[in-house]
């Protein structure tokens, strides 16, 4: 949301996220942080509420608090408040992160245009690969080896962004948008209806991690439908030129589709063309119904499209 004032404009960004870790809270605000950034504003600081329901464990909340104080710390982010509700309501804790930003002059919001590129910054699902470890850590100790587990931790500093969003600025980018919630599939059905444009993308040029990958797969997850905070979508009139500028700074980044004339939303996997649905609820929820053991049968599998592109 966005405020004009004589002196520019205020702008609110609000962000959840699920779960019983102690560092549940600290995706919800690095959605928020970086959502301020990609706009260009300064953060003015963050409110935090974490909703539990009666059973919870106060030890896992307190720890889950103190997290959140520990990112900010490190992160120069100012907390201005932080609450503990209990709800009767809720399955499992929620965190609610709202950030308020400020920008000294009006933004101009820059027209996009059919033929402009879309680039894709870092990794698909990388969020939701890291929360399911966080979640199912235990169990997923048991299924894959500790290097591998190891390497999927060396990607949590990668949900917050800095370097990619200041060379989006200084490559006069169209557009950005942060994957959150629902994963690239929503964010490239968000870019669209954003820009009144339609869109084309390949499945085959998203980049993804192996770790996603497998991760994803053992639970039975969709990670094109996970979120993935510190990932974003940039247009620009050449997708190339932004993605190396990006990959010089050892920021991965590739051009996976375009705008189009029109409204057609769609989605090339080899000879395979379908169109991107309306957003669908983000696939990490289901990890609170269960997990693989949710009710759902074999041949509810959800196939997983594309090919493993490391960084």
């Amino acid at each position: 949301m966005r405020i004009d004032t004589e002196a520019g404009q205020l702008l609110h960004e609000t962000a959840v996220s699920w779960g019983w870790s102690e560092e549940a809270g600290i995706y919800a605000l690095a959605q928020a942080a970086n959502s301020l950034a990609a706009a260009g504003a300064g953060c003015m600081g963050m409110e935090v509420q974490i909703m539990f329901p009666p059973h919870a464990d106060h030890v896992k909340i307190y720890a889950m608090e103190r997290c959140i104080r520990k990112t900010c710390r490190e992160r120069g982010i100012e907390l201005k408040d932080t609450k503990l509700v209990q709800c009767p309501l809720y399955a499992a804790p929620a965190v609610t992160v709202s950030g308020i930003g400020y920008l000294p002059e009006r933004a101009e919001q820059t027209g996009a245009r059919a033929g402009e590129e879309i680039v894709q910054v870092k990794w698909a699902g990388m969020e939701g690969m890291l929360r399911i470890l966080d979640e199912r850590g235990e169990e997923l100790s048991q299924r894959f080896a500790p290097v591998f587990i190891s390497q999927i931790r060396s990607y949590r500093d990668e949900i917050f962004s800095a370097a990619e969003l200041e060379t989006a600025r200084e490559m006069k980018v169209t557009a950005v948008r942060q994957i959150t919630d629902g994963g690239i599939l929503a964010a490239l059905w968000k870019l669209a209806k954003e820009t009144g444009m339609g869109i084309e993308a390949d499945m085959k040029r998203i980049s993804i991690l192996q770790e996603t990958i497998e991760v994803c797969e053992h639970y039975r997850l969709n990670p094109y439908q996970t979120a993935s905070a510190g990932s974003f979508l940039m247009l620009a009139e050449d997708g190339k030129v932004l993605a190396d500028a990006l990959e010089r700074k050892q920021i991965r980044a590739s051009v996976i589709g375009r705008l189009t004339a029109g409204n057609d939303k769609l989605i090339h996997n080899g000879e395979d063309i379908r169109y991107i649905d309306r957003p669908a609820p983000d696939e990490i929820y289901k990890l609170f119904m269960g997990g693989k053991n949710d009710g759902r049968d074999e041949k509810s599998n959800i196939k997983v499209f594309g090919e493993e592109q490391q960084g």
